[in-house]
């Protein structure tokens, strides 16, 4: 059994997806059955980020804490857990849609922070929204920080284009 950290393109992202549990973006899957290697597949597929889980989930860490027993984990070099994703030495890394479930436990939607993202993120972002508020403050929040040019054109071509 090897178990896999899957990272969500939608970093806020809390919910189910094909049976994964997501906590903020990340949630993890084994292939000791069928329906999570089907998963790992899926995610593969649709663009998440596949990668060996090296270190413990945050559930296992909460029930170490509670337990005070510490969790048992199989060591894998990493090496063979590289060779193990089944698509060659690297795991899958890409950008793709989660499908949110609903709100958080909390009942709040952390907000999308630019400075947190890459361009190429903040751009995909900016494409998926279709909350002209929402867009607009995402520009403003990177005019007043890193100003990368290729999203503050982003902004000014969807205002020409409303024109």
């Amino acid at each position: 059994m090897n178990k896999f950290r899957i990272e969500a393109p939608v970093r806020a992202f809390t919910g189910e997806s094909v049976g994964v549990h997501f906590n903020k973006g990340t949630g993890y899957v084994d292939d000791s059955s069928k329906e999570g290697r089907a998963a790992l597949e899926y995610f593969r597929r649709h663009g998440y980020g596949v990668a060996p889980a090296d270190d413990i989930t945050e559930e296992e860490r909460v029930q170490e804490l509670v337990t005070g027993v510490p969790t048992q984990r199989e060591a894998v070099s990493s090496a063979e857990a590289m060779t193990n994703l089944g698509h060659g030495s690297a795991p899958s890394v890409g950008y793709g849609l989660g499908v949110q479930d609903g709100p958080t436990p909390t009942g709040t939607v952390e907000e999308f922070d630019p400075s947190k993202h890459n361009q190429d993120d903040v751009l995909a972002y900016l494409d998926r929204t279709d909350d002209e508020a929402e867009r607009q403050r995402v520009i403003d929040a990177e005019a007043n920080g890193k100003k990368r040019k290729a999203i503050l054109a982003r902004g000014e071509q969807k205002q020409e284009d409303q024109k």
